[in-house]
């Protein structure tokens, strides 16, 4: 029995090390990178990939905050539940980056 666990502690644990040595680490992203991802799978769909349809980068940044935060009816949901407000408005900077 003192074998096995024996055997278990030297074969098994260095490659538990390996594991965690090996694996990589994720690099932080930033909320610009963020907001595109976040745009291409929520926005792009409806929006287009370069935010050419159903966006008006013309008007007010509050106006358009309160549309993605609220949604608008009957086609938009509103995402300040599922992606806060600060989430909506990076959303709203990629939009307009996109439209450049």
């Amino acid at each position: 029995m003192k074998l096995i666990r024996w055997a278990t502690v030297v074969l098994v644990m260095p490659l538990m090390g390996m594991a965690i040595v090996s694996s990589p680490s994720r690099a932080a992203s930033s909320p610009a990178q963020d907001a595109a991802v976040t745009y291409k799978a929520k926005c792009a769909a409806c929006h287009g990939a370069k935010a050419e349809k159903s966006f008006d980068p013309a008007k007010a940044d509050a106006d358009l905050l309160v549309a993605v935060l609220n949604g608008v009816k009957p086609k938009m949901p509103g995402f300040e539940r599922s992606l806060g407000a600060d989430t909506c408005k990076a959303l709203l900077t990629q939009m307009r980056d996109l439209r450049k």
